[in-house]
């Protein structure tokens, strides 16, 4: 008994040194803009990785701080489709276009061309999504190089018919000021509660 309760004041502890508070500072870009490529809404995500952060932590059971959130950021191209038609996507290629420093870069495009499929998500049913996170950063910073444009070369799969589009998703520099609550649980533990939302963001970039 003595070891069972061990083991739960442990966890309890675990899971309250998980909970947080944080104000941030972000310097990012609005990805809201979207295309349509093969009856697929496709668009293009961003997630700042620079930056710096400040925590306290109170009797090991509560986090508190800041951070400024700013470049570079990971970033993919996702599509949501339906999940009884939707296949695949293919990224081809990509350039980025800044507004400021006026960059006009073609993206690596060894590190493109893999196929990624259209995965079910049950808590959202009749939807399919597709996401391809790029290798590596994307080394824009939104003060530094203003509005930046992304070009993408994407093919978009059904069961029926495949097509190749040139899309452009133009973003916009913004900066955004908010609190946020957070719960931070080991992997295990967001495991056993169900299925994987396919939209999270991989943890590493080195594929």
């Amino acid at each position: 008994m003595k070891k069972i309760t061990t083991v739960l004041t442990a966890s309890v502890v675990l899971l309250l040194s998980s909970c947080g508070h944080i104000f941030t500072k972000s310097n990012t870009y609005d990805t809201s803009a979207s295309v349509t490529v093969n009856g697929a809404k496709v668009s293009s995500g961003v997630k700042p990785e620079g930056g710096k952060a400040g925590f306290s932590v109170s009797a090991m059971v509560y986090m508190a701080g800041s951070a400024k959130l700013e470049g570079p950021f990971k970033w993919r191209i996702e599509a949501e489709g339906k999940s009884d038609e939707h296949v695949s996507m293919v990224v081809h290629r990509l350039k980025v276009e800044t507004s400021k420093t006026k960059r006009n870069e073609w993206y690596n495009k060894k590190k493109l061309g893999y196929k990624t499929k259209f995965v079910s998500y049950k808590k959202e049913a009749g939807k399919s999504f597709a996401v391809f996170q790029v290798p590596g950063l994307l080394k824009v910073y939104p003060e530094k190089d203003g509005n930046i444009a992304i070009i993408a070369d994407i093919t978009v799969t059904t069961k029926k018919r495949s097509e190749r589009k040139l899309v452009k998703f133009s973003l916009l520099a913004e900066q955004d000021k908010k609190d946020k609550e957070f719960l931070f649980f080991p992997a295990e533990i967001v495991n056993s509660f169900g299925q994987r939302d396919p939209r999270e963001w991989k943890m590493s970039d080195n594929w």
